[in-house]
């Protein structure tokens, strides 16, 4: 937005009443006075706020390069409901009405600017799933800064500049120029507070220990320094040289490295605060850009400081969680494996077997291992001269190795096992024995696929899920790349699949669900991928087509038209009605296709579902059981 919150006294009234009403029942009324009460006191919260930056951070100019009070809703809308957009408008027009002195016509466009701005880029934002407050994944930001930033501040920017171009605060010359300073001081905004304030909701605890508060004291107190010496010129005459605006590069991702994403944000507020203030008092590294750019430096420089701080401090707190996670499978596996009685066998030279541990008796009953008997005999065929080959480097090297292999067990079912040989030192060095040391991994086998299964494919359907689809998307676009060949992604929804699901409940829904997965499995290749997108929505990727776009498209509308033709024949579904008796019920469900072809990485993944996303909708518009093709 473009002129210049913080109030701490209404989160801390809401935090006591949720207490309190941990101790006695709250009533109705209670409820509607703590909504209240968080309502006004977002709306007083952006006030402030703008009140704040307007007297800090505010140039001459109409509207301000910076306008943090546009994160500050945006995070709010992410993290509360949309109904706060009314506290955005009233803290909006409470700030241009009584603080500014503007009209109230005026200050109600301005003031729904705002609010409209927020709720389109949390909208934007939140439509397709939830978003992750840490930005773990990492396109998390980049949904952040092009749907919310690039993409939902320009509605509101549109509306507030309009406003103020009726009102003749500015003027058809002028127009332009303010409308890119009002877009350009909301997406800083965006991406400067609404990142801190999501991040910060739950506060970086081990900070406050010895060994983290120095180091975190010492980072944050250094990069205050540089950042006083390179936007506001403290020791000039010794400093000023080397005041370079880049040194602020290296003290970001120290923060990112040594204090995580709550660091790298925290130090990102600070140097737009102290960057700004330079510019304004035309010294330091912006000390010109006020005049020559009207700050457009100051903005390119912060969007690319901030992008590229919290990119680093995201990318290493994923790598983090990758590792813990990681550790924690290994963990988890080792308690699994630990607490299986493990085979023991003592064995000859030759492979023959000298001793055998009791627990061979629980896994081979009656019929147990007989001493001196081969070795090799119960293992699997096609993993014999496997075994066979590591026992006999084991025996020459003396080193013990690991081998996995499979048991076929006399019932003829195979057990997964994992083994551990060591060589036993006669006087003279020379091999005598091998100690063999095997336990049962089949369920951690079982497990490693159950959680493949889970990380990969859609319970219900065993169809591939989104993150699958992602990666075979990404397959799909380098293969483009290397062959020359267009690929079609098919965005697919059920037109009537609501009406079922009331009526019959979410186990027929599920039924159905399942024949649509079948039939539209039938109706490809099986070098393409069909994915269940969410609830009744599917996707289709086919891929390799033709180098030919007029080809493929054609080749891609074939198969469209042939799955919309499948999914529109009647499903018969069985129920059990009253008397637990069954029948079988007729149901037609139809769908809505949106296509787009892809070749190369002329656009990014999530463009390309975007887009047929898009085209599916078109075809919703249309009057559903219709096939659109993105264009």
């Amino acid at each position: 937005m473009g002129y210049a919150s913080s109030e701490y006294s209404a989160p801390l009234a809401s935090k006591l009443i949720c207490e309190s009403k941990l101790k006695m029942p709250a009533s109705s009324t209670e409820h509607r006075l703590i909504d209240l009460l968080k309502l006004l006191g977002v709306a007083g919260l952006y006030a402030l706020l703008s009140a704040l930056t307007l007297t800090y951070l505010a140039g001459d100019s109409l509207v301000n390069i910076i306008w943090p009070p546009s994160g500050l809703a945006m995070a709010v809308m992410l993290v509360g409901e949309r109904r706060y957009a009314w506290s955005i408008f009233l803290g909006a027009f409470l700030f241009n009405a009584a603080v500014m002195g503007k009209p109230p016509v005026m200050s109600a466009g301005l003031a729904t600017a705002a609010a409209l701005e927020a709720l389109l880029g949390s909208w934007l934002i939140t439509r397709s799933g939830r978003f992750n407050f840490n930005f773990l994944p990492l396109r998390e930001l980049l949904r952040l800064v092009v749907l919310a930033g690039f993409v939902g501040v320009s509605a509101g920017a549109l509306i507030g500049t309009i406003t103020l171009y009726l009102s003749g605060f500015t003027t058809a010359d002028t127009y332009l120029q303010t409308l890119l300073h009002w877009w350009m001081g909301d997406v800083l905004g965006i991406i400067l507070l609404t990142p801190l304030i999501l991040v910060w909701r739950l506060p970086p605890r081990h900070w406050l220990q010895p060994k983290h508060a120095l180091e975190v004291i010492l980072v944050l107190g250094l990069t205050f320094l540089l950042g006083q010496i390179v936007f506001l010129g403290w020791f000039h005459d010794f400093a000023g040289p080397y005041a370079k605006g880049f040194f602020m590069f290296l003290f970001v991702a120290l923060a990112a490295v040594r204090l995580g994403t709550h660091g790298v944000l925290t130090v990102l507020l600070m140097v737009a605060v102290q960057g700004d203030m330079g510019a304004l008092q035309n010294v330091g590294y912006f000390a010109n850009d006020l005049g020559n750019t009207h700050l457009v430096n100051y903005w390119l420089y912060m969007v690319t400081l901030s992008i590229v701080g919290i990119t680093l401090a995201t990318y290493i707190a994923a790598e983090k969680q990758d590792k813990e996670t990681l550790r924690e499978q290994e963990e988890f596996f080792r308690m699994i494996t630990e607490n299986i009685d493990d085979l023991i066998a003592v064995l000859d030279l030759e492979g023959r077997r000298l001793y055998n541990s009791p627990s061979y008796d629980k896994l081979f009953g009656d019929a147990i291992i007989l001493q001196h008997s081969n070795s090799f005999a119960e293992v699997h065929p096609d993993d014999r001269e496997h075994v066979k080959q590591v026992f006999r480097e084991t025996v020459q090297s003396g080193i013990g190795q690991r081998i996995e292999f499979r048991f076929v067990l006399p019932d003829g079912n195979i057990r997964d096992m994992e083994s551990r040989g060591g060589v036993i030192k006669n006087s003279e060095g020379m091999p005598l024995l091998v100690v063999v040391v095997s336990h049962d991994i089949t369920e951690r086998k079982q497990l490693e696929e159950k959680t493949r299964n889970l990380a990969f494919y859609d319970i219900l359907t065993q169809l591939p899920n989104r993150r699958m689809l992602d990666d075979r998307l990404s397959q799909a676009m380098a293969a483009s790349k290397r062959s020359g060949k267009y690929g079609a992604l098919l965005f697919l929804d059920l037109d009537n699949f609501k009406p079922l699901n009331d009526q019959h409940g979410h186990d027929v829904g599920d039924r159905l669900l399942i024949e649509v997965a079948r039939r539209i499995t039938s109706c490809v290749r099986e070098v393409d991928t069909v994915a269940r997108f969410g609830g009744d929505e599917f996707v289709v990727m086919l891929s390799p087509l033709h180098t030919n776009k007029g080809e493929s498209t054609q080749q891609a509308e074939i198969v469209a038209e042939k799955i919309r033709v499948s999914l529109a024949e009647p499903y018969l579904i069985k129920i059990r009605g009253e008397g637990n008796i069954e029948k079988v019920i007729e149901h037609h469900c139809t769908s809505s296709i949106g296509v787009v072809l892809f070749i190369n990485h002329e656009a990014s993944q999530e463009e390309i579902v975007k887009w047929a996303d898009m085209a599916m909708y078109r075809a919703k518009e249309d009057g559903r059981n219709r096939i659109r093709f993105h264009h």
